[in-house]
This record gives C-alpha cells, structure tokens and sequence, in this order.
C-alpha cells in the first residue's frame, strides 16, 4: 500500500490547475494517506491540492477540513491555527469560516491559553455581532484565569468594559477605576449596580469612607455584602438607626442571620437595653458560628451580671483549668487568646470553660482543637447558664 502510494506522491504533478484526472487521483492519495493515519503528508498533499484546484472546486472545502483534522491529529499547534488564516484567505463561504472555527475551538476547549490565540486571530475576521461575542468569550477566558493585564489590552465595549473596570481593581490601580466609572454610559445599563460597587470599593480603598458608603448607598438592588458594608459602616458611624435598618433587612438572608441578630444584640446591649439585647442573642445562639459563640458567652455574661432574668439553659462545654481568683482566670483567657471562652464559678474554684455548644459531639471537636494547641486534662461537662 505505501510503495503505490508513494509511487503516486512521484507522477503527481504541482502546476497550477489540475486535469479532473490528476484531481481524482489527488483526492484519493489524500484520503488514504489520512485512512491509513499518515497524517502530515495527507495534510501536505490537501495543501497541495487546495493550492492547484480550481477557486470554484466543489471539494476544496472537504480537502481543507480534512487537512485541519489531520492537524488535529498531529496536534500541530501552529498549522491548526493557521487555518484560520487559510480559511479566510481562499475566501470560503461563512459557512464553512464557522465549521472551521468549530473544529479549532473544540481542539484547546481544554487548553485556556490556545483558545485564547485562537480567538485572537478569529477575531480579526469578524465584526458586528460576532466580533462582540468573541470580545466577550475571550475577556471571560481571561477573567476566569485572572490574566487582568490581558484584560485591559483588549479594546474598549461596553459589554467587556465591567470586567475592564474589575481588572483594573484586581491590580489595585483604585484612582483608575474611580476615573473609569465617571461616566456611566461607558458601560451596559445592566451593569450599573456593579460599576457602583466597584466605585465605592476603590474610594474605601484610598480612605474616602464617606464616599464609599454613598456609592454603595445608590446601589438599586443591593447584595447581602452591599448591606453588610453599610451595616459596618454606620455601626462605627454610631449611626446605630441606619444600621439597625439594614441589619434587619440582612436577618432575612440565610448566611447572614447569625451576624444580623448578634449585632442587632450588640446595639440593643449598648443602648442598656438588656431584655432586648438577650432576645437577639439567643436567636444569634441558635447557630455553631463564630457570631453564634459570642453571642453564647455574651448571654452568660449578662445573665451573671443580674442585668438579665431568664430561665437556664444547658449547655456542653470544655473545662479547661480551675484558678483561685476570677482575676487569675480572666488573665489566662487574655494571654492564651481564648477569646471564645469565659470564667464560671465551680465549687471553690472559678473555673475556665470554652464554647458553648447544644451537642456532645460539638464540645468533643472543641476539646480536639484546644488539645492541639497545647491544653491537657480538659473535661466536658453540661452546665447551665
């Protein structure tokens, strides 16, 4: 098989046009070299072929996607991509321009950097449309493997210009970004709230809180973290009335619940208002969070302090040291950095205990974490407070 084809490689001739003969000959050498896997020369003789046929040969197009596949064969990186070129340049119909991209873009669907080029160089063939669509597929590549630089080299439109603006903020170039969202119609009326957001993240950046909290403020439909900026913001604010409006719009949202209820705690706990400060803890208590915890240790406090009436709870949690003195106590929480644990009274002793947990199975993974920082001889017990 290989001594006739390569005998048929010798009477082939290379002249410009081709005789039907010659051209059927051609045609067959090339789907046997491809058939039997001789994947380069069944690429170089369709180059052959494509170069000496007719521009009106009714298998110039079945030549050439058979050579790109036979280029995908080889993985020939550079010979693939150049079909994008040849495609174009022997002016084959759309159709076929779009079957070829195809074949391209599903070769490196898996490979970021290749389907970028790839695109790159379909791009200079396209508009309209099209070419907005690519621009968009090719800033996503991007964006989802944070090349920002690569981001900001392609062209200005505004249905990549949101990503152009985070890129800008990924590379910490804040003033940029406050310079780039001025003028909002640079962007989609859809992506307003987001150029809001990222306007007010750049001025927090450089120190303008005030204006920060403005920006977030004009936001239309705000997002959990938009809330809970404001939240912040107005809570060091001491401008607790605005806060405690956004913490109970956040007490609503799921993932958030916990820190909603402890701060609208914490307000209440600061206003002297205790009854009410217990209510918000408890509900911030029902959860095994960092807020729940707090919260936990907080009702504790109140409840010792007499500030609180209440029924007892029970709760598990890890005994870990007992001391002579509340003061002796308080002092090994604050140089241990116990910041989830407090003192209680137990027989002569005051005792230090840490967390506060409604399982058994909690306080055992509480007691697995105090043990690998170095703590010995600690009890789970269920106390009340």
């Amino acid at each position: 098989m290989y001594r006739l084809i390569f005998s048929l490689l010798l009477t082939i001739g290379v002249a410009f046009g081709l005789t039907e003969k010659e051209r059927d000959r051609l045609l067959m050498l090339i789907q046997g070299l491809y058939k039997d896997k001789i994947y380069s020369l069944a690429a170089q003789k369709a180059e052959e072929y494509l170069k000496n046929s007719n521009p009106d040969d009714p298998y110039r197009e079945k030549v050439l996607i058979l050579q790109l596949q036979a280029y995908v064969k080889v993985n020939n990186v550079e010979k693939i991509l150049s079909a994008v070129d040849k495609v174009n340049n022997y002016d084959f119909p759309e159709e076929t321009k779009n079957k070829v991209y195809s074949i391209i873009l599903k070769q490196f669907e898996n490979d970021p950097d290749k389907t970028a080029e790839a695109i790159k160089r379909i791009l200079k063939y396209t508009e309209g449309y099209e070419r907005k669509q690519l621009l968009q597929k090719l800033a996503a590549i991007y964006y989802k493997n944070k090349r920002w630089a690569k981001i900001l080299e392609l062209p200005s439109e505004k249905e990549i210009n949101l990503l152009k603006l985070i890129s800008l903020y990924k590379m910490g170039r804040y003033m940029d970004v406050i310079k780039e969202t001025e003028k909002m119609e640079k962007f989609l009326p859809e992506h307003k709230d987001d150029v809001l957001y990222y306007r007010a993240l750049a001025f927090y950046k450089i120190g303008r809180k005030d204006k920060a909290a403005s920006y977030m403020e004009a936001i239309t439909f705000k997002t959990p973290e938009v809330i809970k900026f404001l939240v912040n913001y107005y809570f060091k604010k001491k401008n607790y009335i605005l806060a405690e409006r956004y913490l109970y719009i956040l007490s609503t949202e799921n993932n958030y619940k916990d820190y909603a209820y402890y701060l609208l705690g914490v307000i209440a706990d600061q206003n002297k208002e205790y009854e009410k400060a217990a209510r918000f803890y408890e509900r911030a208590a029902r959860f095994n969070t960092k807020y729940g915890k707090l919260a936990k240790k907080r009702i504790f406090q109140l409840k010792k302090a007499g500030v609180i009436k209440g029924k007892e709870k029970s709760y598990y949690s890890v005994r870990v040291i007992l001391f002579i003195s509340e003061k002796k106590a308080e002092k090994f929480i604050e140089k241990n950095n116990l910041h989830s644990c407090f003192t209680k009274p137990f027989k002569k002793y005051i005792a230090v205990y840490c967390g506060l947990f409604e399982t058994k199975e909690e306080a055992k993974k509480e007691k697995r974490n105090l043990m690998k920082k170095g703590f010995k001889d600690l009890l789970i017990e269920k106390i009340k407070i």
